[in-house]
């Protein structure tokens, strides 16, 4: 054998040797891992969210905040911009643009809790002070759409009516493709019919 085929031969040996290595050494050190680290480690769950990370441009229509059903605000100048998170366990998301001749800025968390087998998706944005905090039923699983709920004190954004009242709040997220999806947010006033709040369609740029 020529003594540039040992050599190259001797190279595939190595690395494959070493390859072998580095897999057990991964292997020994997940063994080794206490219970409480294994549990927290990202899963089928996570994956499910891959899809959303990533630029995006947003359409976003909105039928609260001075505006309504029969008159929405609408706008397809927001770029929503997600990446991963402490080693895949939470996406973040930071939205901003014009709406509304306004500006738009929206940072949030989603993940998925491995303990509680739910999502969680985790908001604040410039215009409301408190946070707006959603969380999917215990057990759901990893499911599409991903559906979460939560409540709000409202400031006034369905209308000075509700003003200090306790707005129940639900969004869903629809992944359509890898390329597209849409989140929808539901509000429901005491008393009042569940009204769809916000839809924003994502089609990806990046």
């Amino acid at each position: 054998m020529p003594d540039k085929h040992k050599r190259y031969g001797f190279l595939v040996i190595a690395f494959v040797a070493m390859a072998a290595l580095v897999h057990n050494q991964d292997r020994r050190e997940s063994w080794s891992s206490p219970a409480f680290v294994q549990r927290g480690l990202p899963g089928a769950g996570h994956r499910l969210l891959e899809p959303l990370v990533g630029t995006w441009k947003v359409e976003k229509t909105s039928y609260i905040a001075g505006a309504a059903p029969e008159k929405p605000v609408s706008s397809a100048d927001i770029i929503s911009r997600r990446q991963w998170l402490a080693d895949g366990r939470f996406v973040r998301d930071e939205t901003e643009g014009r709406i509304g001749g306004n500006k738009y800025w929206r940072l949030g968390l989603l993940g998925y809790s491995t303990m509680d087998r739910c999502y969680e998706w985790v908001t604040v944005d410039a215009l409301n002070a408190n946070m707006m905090i959603y969380r999917g039923d215990r057990g759901t699983g990893e499911r599409l759409p991903i559906v979460m709920t939560g409540v709000f004190t409202d400031q006034g954004l369905i209308s000075e009516r509700t003003a200090g009242r306790a707005i129940q709040q639900r969004t869903v997220i629809r992944i359509e493709s890898h390329d597209r999806h849409v989140i929808e947010l539901y509000l429901r006033a005491p008393g009042e019919a569940e009204f769809l709040a916000d839809r924003a369609v994502y089609t990806r740029m990046s």
